[in-house]
């Protein structure tokens, strides 16, 4: 088998070969037919389609590189896991050989990089120097042609203004969407402090989640084509009232506004449960609008991807989660954030208990790693260790140390459900029961208005159950379920608890609709250590 060499971490990847003449290099051309040639002036044959489509998309990748199992789903989507990494190898194989058997692509902890030193391309030269449709002629079945159409869409699309006139809110160097924001408080310091502070929680929320462009404008008209959040604050004697406006577009997009009203004292400290609220409705609000305004300008970015797959994290359905899980590939390939690799590890942690078709092992060992990976990133991304502490705790780490991320969590963003939901699990972990119960209430009152509500109202159910409160598990457990219907933690709480209370008639209709999601269920497995029911076992209900 033909070896590629694997560095260590921190190694420098653009290293020459030493199988390889050192006078020879390697040319490869994108636009119009792919063509790559020799510095002796050679062409070189690739007879593959996919080995061209592999070096075009190391070629356009940040620092011509991608990851392994991006590039299985580019080229073999559809194939099964093992196979498309079989067909990958093959590929690799097959291309070394062409390249005779020079070090033209390294590989690197799961990355696949061109080789600098070796080869050159004109991925990065302008347009109107080249000669060509990029990759003309190239044909590849789904997903390999969308990716094509998004990239001669991105090469086509005007970088400056054709009437020569400045815009006033140009678009960012990185193509990430850009985000204003606009607010209006009394002539007092305290009150101007106090919206510039909960406008801040907005903004880290935001910041947490994607590689976004943050500016201030007193103008909104400068915002036209952007996404705007005003905050207002008015006074009424010592009440106060904090109001925030999302205005629509004129594509017949609606305003989004909310508000919140209490005593002066609760906003300056922004510790009040529904202040903290109000700012993730906020950023939810915020994240739907620069969804639906990107979408709608044709335009795929880091962002947009995050944020697609941030709808399906929490459904626990697997079609969903896979798709986040090629979504957040996707978008760390466009932009390397940390938050990418958090959530894939959330993702992958969560099959862990939730797939029984998986290697718990192998789940454990690439969700932790990727927890990993993404901490070094990003050390103070709130959303980033609340996933990290979820993460750790479902692949056996230290409980205390997922409960160390997830306080750091909420004391950078307090306005996080998932940091204190993380908190709680942790606090769980550590038998502290009665403190888990009210963080779970803390993140289920912040998260309330959420799409992600189940998950809020499910881990709420949970620490209600360990104490001893059935009945308020029971209504937790019902609204969880009620909400996505498809999640299965709720129904095994809902089952255990009717059967408790010796309902037989219900634990027989709960456990039809668990078969539905899980043929061969039984209540006897909820009481399996391997079943993943434990807070049940330890709620005593299995």
């Amino acid at each position: 088998m033909a070896r590629f060499p694997i560095l260590g971490f921190g190694d420098r990847v653009g290293m020459r070969a030493d199988n390889v003449p050192e006078h020879i290099t390697y040319h490869v051309n994108l636009f119009g037919p792919f063509e790559v040639t020799t510095s002796e002036g050679d062409v070189l044959h690739l007879p593959s389609k996919r080995g061209r489509a592999l070096i075009a998309a190391l070629a356009t990748g940040r620092k011509r590189q991608r990851t392994r199992d991006w590039l299985q789903d580019l080229l073999w989507q559809g194939r099964g896991k093992v196979q498309a990494s079989a067909s990958l190898r093959q590929e690799l194989r097959l291309l070394r050989k062409a390249f005779a058997q020079a070090d033209v692509i390294l590989s690197e902890h799961g990355t696949l990089t061109l080789n600098p030193d070796l080869v050159t391309t004109n991925a990065a030269e302008p347009l109107a120097t080249t000669s060509g449709e990029f990759l003309e002629g190239l044909d590849l079945p789904a997903p390999f042609d969308g990716w094509l159409l998004e990239q001669r869409a991105a090469l086509s699309a005007p970088c400056a203004p054709q009437d020569g006139v400045e815009r006033t809110s140009p678009e960012p160097p990185t193509g990430e969407p850009i985000i204003y924001f606009n607010r209006t408080s009394p002539d007092q310091l305290d009150m101007q402090t106090a919206n510039e502070v909960f406008q801040c929680q907005i903004e880290k929320g935001l910041a947490d989640l994607a590689p976004l462009e943050f500016r201030y404008t007193s103008d909104d008209s400068v915002a036209a084509d952007h996404t705007l959040v005003k905050t207002q604050i008015l006074e009424a004697g010592r009440e106060t009232l904090l109001r925030v406006v999302m205005p629509g577009h004129s594509n017949g997009q609606s305003n989004w506004t909310a508000h919140w009203r209490g005593m002066q004292q609760d906003l300056l400290l922004y510790d009040d449960d529904e202040l903290l609220q109000l700012a993730y409705r906020a950023q939810e609000a915020a994240v739907d609008a620069l969804s639906l305004s990107e979408t709608r300008k044709n335009k795929i970015s880091a962002s947009l991807l995050g944020f697609r797959a941030l709808r399906n994290i929490f459904s626990m359905d697997r079609p969903d989660l896979d798709q986040a899980d090629s979504d957040l590939q996707a978008a760390y390939e466009r932009v390397p954030k940390g938050i990418f690799l958090a959530w894939r590890a959330f993702i992958q942690a969560n099959l862990i208990v939730e797939s029984t078709d998986l290697d718990p092992g192998h789940q454990a060992h690439l969700s932790a790693n990727l927890a990993r990976r993404a901490l070094q990133s990003e050390p103070e991304n709130a959303a980033l260790k609340a996933a990290a502490s979820h993460v750790f705790l479902l692949t056996g780490q230290d409980p205390i140390a997922a409960g160390e991320l997830a306080r750091d969590a909420t004391a950078l963003n307090p306005s996080n459900p998932l940091a204190w939901a993380s908190w709680a699990n942790a606090e769980i972990a550590m038998g502290q029961l009665e403190t888990a119960a009210g963080y779970s209430r803390k993140a289920l009152q912040i998260g309330r208005f959420s799409r992600s509500r189940h998950w809020w109202e499910m881990q709420a159910g949970v620490s209600a159950a360990l104490v001893g409160n059935y009945e308020a598990a029971r209504v937790h457990s019902r609204m969880a379920h009620s909400l996505v219907p498809s999640f299965r933690p709720p129904l095994r709480y809902l089952a255990a608890l009717e059967q408790q209370r010796g309902d037989g008639e219900a634990v027989d209709t709960l456990k039809d609709r668990m078969r539905d999601l899980e043929p061969g269920f039984d209540m006897s497995d909820l009481s399996e250590p391997e079943y993943p029911s434990g807070n049940l076992r330890r709620a005593g209900l299995a």
